[in-house]
């Protein structure tokens, strides 16, 4: 799934990677869920980005000139690129017939909507869909990193088999005690409901409300937000956040269509 550009959020740009383009091979499709899929590359030499950052994509034997932006889902640690896409568009649609060994055109690394390195605040995370792709990577860099930060993860899905990552979510929540996952589904079906101990239901403000209020310690430094996903679910939790008085430097999203 494509995605608009970040809002810009003032970091520093002499501290962000330098972007550049290569050619690389396909490695390995990797099932996510019923339409998102990984594909795996191996990255160049000396290559790394920031967690949350994107590369571009390109097919210029068939789309000419023509590219789209993915999120990166691994971590900077891993010695693989990962972009977890939904398929969707003829962009995806074509990226659906490639195989294993197949040929293609990145630049990368781009986008301010990273982690500050820099920080120790606590971070919140609000995502739907492939929309968790950037918070994902975020979290497997931290996690790996034993950072000593709370993340909260507000996550929404249609239904169970819908949830990108959802084992790999379990693993890190057990490992690492500073990791906080909420789950919410939307089209749960009524026989199921009784065995599911997450919330139902899109994102709401009274959602994003209850689950903040519960999770941040008095007196804490604010926790940095990190919103990815629909339109309307952005704007309610920004509108959300400065109601609790998150002033909007701490308030960043990136929007998936």
């Amino acid at each position: 799934m494509a995605m608009e550009q970040p809002k810009k959020v003032g970091r520093d740009r002499s501290k962000r990677p330098r972007a550049m383009k290569w050619e690389t091979e396909l490695l390995e499709i990797i099932e996510e869920s019923p339409d998102v899929k990984t594909f795996r590359f191996e990255k160049p030499e000396d290559w790394t980005f920031i967690p949350g950052q994107f590369v571009m994509v390109f097919f210029p034997e068939i789309f000419g000139k023509k590219n789209r932006a993915y999120s990166i889902s691994s971590s900077p640690n891993s010695p693989y690129l990962d972009l977890t896409i939904k398929l969707y568009g003829v962009f995806t649609h074509y990226m659906w017939t490639l195989k294993e060994g197949s040929s293609w055109t990145l630049r990368g690394p781009y986008g301010h909507f990273i982690m500050d390195m820099d920080r120790n605040n606590d971070i919140i995370l609000v995502g739907a869909g492939v929309g968790i792709t950037p918070l994902m990577s975020m979290l497997r860099w931290s996690t790996e990193e034993k950072i000593d930060r709370r993340f909260l993860l507000l996550y929404s899905n249609k239904t169970p088999k819908d949830i990108v990552f959802n084992e790999e979510i379990q693993v890190i929540q057990s490992m690492n005690p500073n990791v906080k996952v909420v789950h919410t589904l939307t089209r749960l079906q009524d026989k199921l409901k009784s065995n599911w101990p997450g919330l139902t239901g899109r994102i709401s403000a009274d959602m994003i409300r209850d689950q903040v209020k519960h999770w941040q310690e008095p007196g804490a430094e604010i926790a940095t937000v990190f919103g990815c996903g629909p339109a309307a679910m952005l704007t309610t939790m920004e509108e959300v956040m400065i109601s609790l008085g998150w002033p909007k430097e701490e308030i960043h999203y990136e929007k998936f269509w």
